[in-house]
């Protein structure tokens, strides 16, 4: 039996501009801020879009990049990964974010805020000038931020950062709280004895970034609108105006990225703490025996990770979500990783890990970059984690 036809009904004229921007984004205009904006908030921070950097390679060379700026740091506020944002769970934020030269949006991923404070151009505008973004991030874990115009291509330029919600001390439940990037700090772990909301988490003494990203050389040479879609707002589905040309669905990295450290495909050298003053300890960290380290990993790529620890771990959270938390937790659990075991992670993937020593050593973890349609091995960033005694 045919099914039946429901009519849509007439659309009025002024709803037209309404289904344009999924293909046609608006901009901002002369909206600079949240239209739910509430005057107070607990935390307010503010980025930049877009400013220019060169990543040193260790053979002399660089690779232009894009990054997202914290104005308010001038020291380590202009680096690649953008700079990590942390916020405490439960907080009112505002994000004060200036574009310059081009439309921009900041998507806070995983976040969930009301969809004109999401950052995804086609479900609400593009940002030209000033705005501010408004959320409140309800879960503690791993997240992170990037551009979501243009995104295939601003995304690799390195238009993206991590973002870090903290969740309270439970010894002070109602303090909202942050932590220094490298430990100590508390992150959400399920306690099958807690009696409030925040007594899941654990206290670690060490913190560790692992941002893997690869890097196709080709798209650096690339403008900002390079092979986008050629919209027509009077007519926004007309196939004439979609562009067939480009090579951003070719994606064939020579780059090959640890937080923000980086390698050419020909050169195997362990990534250690010694090379890069900010991020170095953050990818091969240091930890004493009876210590908690905390590992937080993100796949920031467009290629299979697949990522191998020399020592016995614990995933106690994924995508920004702490396993075995209620109100969901009979459908989850921390669970043990044992040495030499991997896990693979493709795009926006994360996973938390708790690492607790029990003897001193030196123990190897490498991140194997598999192409995503083979799986054939691109590379291998070897890094490690010290134990002392």
């Amino acid at each position: 039996m045919a099914l039946p036809i429901v009519t849509r009904g007439e659309m009025m004229p002024e709803e037209v501009a309404k289904f344009h921007k999924f293909v046609v984004p608006p901009t901002n205009g002369g909206l600079h801020e949240s239209p739910d904006l509430i005057a107070a908030p607990d935390v307010l921070f503010r980025r930049t879009l877009l400013v220019n950097i060169d990543l040193p390679l260790r053979d002399g060379g660089n690779v232009p990049m894009w990054i997202i700026q914290d104005p308010d740091d001038p020291i380590n506020g202009q680096t690649f990964p953008s700079p990590t944002i942390r916020l405490p769970q439960g907080a009112l934020v505002h994000a004060d974010v200036l574009c310059q030269g081009n439309a921009h949006t900041i998507h806070w991923h995983g976040i969930e805020p009301t969809p004109m404070n999401d950052g995804v151009g086609k479900h609400s505008f593009e940002v030209v000038g000033p705005f501010i973004y408004q959320f409140q991030p309800r879960f503690a874990g791993t997240f992170f931020y990037h551009c979501h115009k243009n995104t295939v291509l601003h995304f690799e330029m390195g238009l993206y950062g991590l973002l870090i919600v903290d969740p309270p001390d439970p010894a002070a439940p109602t303090v909202l709280a942050t932590y220094p990037t490298g430990g100590p700090g508390f992150v959400a772990r399920f306690n099958p004895l807690a009696i409030a909301p925040t007594d899941h988490a654990i206290r670690y003494d060490v913190e560790a970034f692992w941002v893997a990203d690869s890097l196709d050389s080709r798209w650096h040479t690339l403008g900002h609108n390079a092979f986008m879609q050629l919209a027509n707002p009077d007519n926004p589905v007309d196939p004439a105006t979609f562009t067939q040309d480009g090579f951003l669905h070719d994606f064939q990295p020579d780059i090959f990225v640890m937080t923000g450290i980086p390698r050419r495909n020909n050169d195997p050298a362990l990534f250690t703490a010694a090379e890069n003053p900010l991020f170095g300890p953050l990818v091969a960290p240091t930890v004493r025996v009876g210590e908690t380290l905390l590992i937080r990993v993100l796949n920031a790529d467009y290629i299979t990770q697949k990522i191998t620890l020399g020592i016995d771990a614990e995933v106690i959270g994924i995508d920004g979500r702490a396993l075995g938390m209620p109100p969901a937790q009979a459908y989850s659990r921390p669970f043990a990783l044992p040495a030499g075991t991997p896990f693979l992670l493709t795009s926006a993937m994360r996973r938390d890990l708790i690492v607790k020593p029990t003897v001193a050593g030196t123990f190897p973890a490498t991140v194997d970059f598999l192409n995503q349609i083979t799986g054939e091995k691109l590379y291998t960033a070897t890094t490690t984690i010290t134990v002392l005694p």
